[in-house]
């Protein structure tokens, strides 16, 4: 999947300069974790930083710019999990297909699932990231900029999804893919609100959604 997005704020190909802005962007990741979106003010962020408040409104005059550039900034440092999920997806899909199962059994359904479920475990795991996906798609609500750059990330999630029901011959692949998708989210979501994440619940969630989609 590639990274559909672009920073917006000032830059510097000094190595000093980028030292302080990756600083700033990451202290402004932090913020949004522990007070949300709204947290995010200069002063904030230089605190956080450790840095001149001088140093955020170099980088970024717009608050909003520092948003649209921390999210960025994240998608850039978690789009390796993204690449490596895609990768996962079709090995799996090779090895299925070795494996001679056919499309619509129960046990393609079962291991597509548990596939599926072992990935929901792992977002979970990295609960600060979840906080921040959640974050930054509920503020695109209120900003324009942010939500074309939420919309371009989210339309390359369905891009992949969709490409990998495009491989198991599907005819409704955009639809499925949305239908996946919204069911992962759902239960990344309700697991990270709970603290907890529950192995059978989610199985049996994703198992179903999986045996109705291929029926």
């Amino acid at each position: 999947m590639l990274l559909p997005l672009s920073y917006v704020g000032r830059t510097t190909h000094r190595v000093d300069g980028e030292a302080r802005r990756i600083a700033i962007l990451e202290a402004t990741l932090r913020l949004i974790v522990k007070e949300g979106i709204r947290g995010v003010r200069h002063r904030a962020v230089a605190s956080e930083a450790d840095v001149p408040l001088a140093s955020t409104t170099y980088y970024f005059k717009d608050i909003k710019d520092l948003i649209n550039d921390a999210l960025t900034y994240f998608a850039e440092k978690t789009l390796w999990m993204n690449n490596a999920l895609e990768e996962k997806s079709f090995q799996l899909l090779q090895a299925l297909a070795d494996s001679e199962q056919p499309i619509g059994s129960q046990a393609f359904a079962a291991n597509l699932a548990q596939f599926l479920c072992d990935h929901v475990e792992e977002q979970v795991s990295h609960r600060d990231d979840r906080v921040l996906e959640f974050a930054f798609h509920e503020e695109a609500l209120r900003n324009p900029e942010l939500a074309k750059a939420i919309r371009a990330l989210d339309d390359g999630f369905i891009a992949t999804i969709e490409n990998f029901f495009i491989q198991l011959g599907r005819d409704s692949a955009m639809s499925d893919a949305h239908q996946l998708l919204a069911v992962i989210r759902w239960v990344e979501y309700q697991s990270v609100v709970k603290g907890e994440f529950n192995r059978a619940k989610v199985d049996g969630i994703i198992g179903a959604t999986i045996q109705n989609i291929l029926k």
